[in-house]
């Protein structure tokens, strides 16, 4: 706590208090306090990514599929610990989707789309973050064989460091 806190008025003041006790809290009895306040969004980071307007990937754009099915779509979330490896976690999200498009009679993903928000906490536990991949494609049926490789995955940001999925929730 600093003099200019203590001159401030008394809602900061109210915050640093409650924040000093629910780290001493934490810290020294290890319990955890959780508080509802308006700023919550401000608790979280974020880092998002997508890959834009919906395309097909280039080795099938010029391609006339023999049947097109309808738009599916796959949500993956993850729990990583360590670092966030983006690309990889949409290949598996993509991966789900695929299997999916199999299971309709598809061979093929059209009009792919997907977007990436990573979650993580400004103060505790920030080697641990929460994934969230929504991947959307069109079924189709071709004689040429699918790309399996999401579209402009060089988009995909990520997080350094050493990935460990420690969970996955995946929704169709």
């Amino acid at each position: 706590m600093t003099f200019k806190d203590i001159l401030s008025p008394p809602t900061i003041m109210v915050q640093v208090c409650t924040r000093a006790f629910t780290d001493f809290c934490h810290n020294h009895l290890a319990i955890q306090i959780h508080h509802a306040h308006k700023s919550h969004a401000l608790d979280t980071e974020r880092v998002e990514s997508s890959s834009g307007p919906a395309r097909t990937h280039p080795r099938l754009a010029d391609l006339k599929p023999t049947t097109v099915g309808p738009r599916v779509e796959h949500k993956d979330e993850f729990t990583c610990k360590g670092g966030v490896d983006a690309g990889r976690l949409v290949n598996l999200a993509r991966k789900g989707l695929y299997s999916t498009a199999k299971e309709m009679g598809g061979n093929v993903l059209l009009e792919e789309k997907w977007d990436c928000e990573i979650r993580y906490p400004r103060s505790q536990r920030r080697d641990q973050f929460k994934v969230t991949i929504h991947y959307s494609a069109t079924v189709a049926r071709s004689c040429w064989p699918d790309a399996q490789k999401p579209v402009e995955i060089e988009a995909a940001k990520g997080i350094k460091g050493l990935m460990t999925v420690i969970d996955r929730h995946p929704e169709f």
